[in-house]
């Protein structure tokens, strides 16, 4: 029952990690077309599903799932900003 509330913890943060972003605004998933290749932007989708991933797997406090998802996506944005 523990990992639910993990999950759910987690997910929240990455979801008011989204709403502090884009300034109270979600975006929803949606698939842009240019130059005649398809982008698919996940919107708000990825940070949840990383939120709710990470926290699970690093913390066992639903308090700091919710901290862990957060900030999760600002560290791996960093990380893939670095690296690309």
């Amino acid at each position: 029952m523990i990992e639910t509330g993990l999950l759910i913890a987690g997910a929240a943060g990455g979801f008011v990690k989204t709403l502090v972003e884009q300034k109270g605004r979600v975006m929803l998933p949606v698939i842009e077309i240019a130059d005649g290749v398809k982008y698919v932007h996940l919107g708000a989708i990825t940070n949840i599903i990383l939120g709710a991933i990470v926290a699970y797997y690093t913390t066992l406090d639903p308090a700091a799932a919710f901290t862990t998802g957060l900030t999760t996506a600002f560290i791996i944005e960093k990380i893939l900003e670095r690296t690309i």
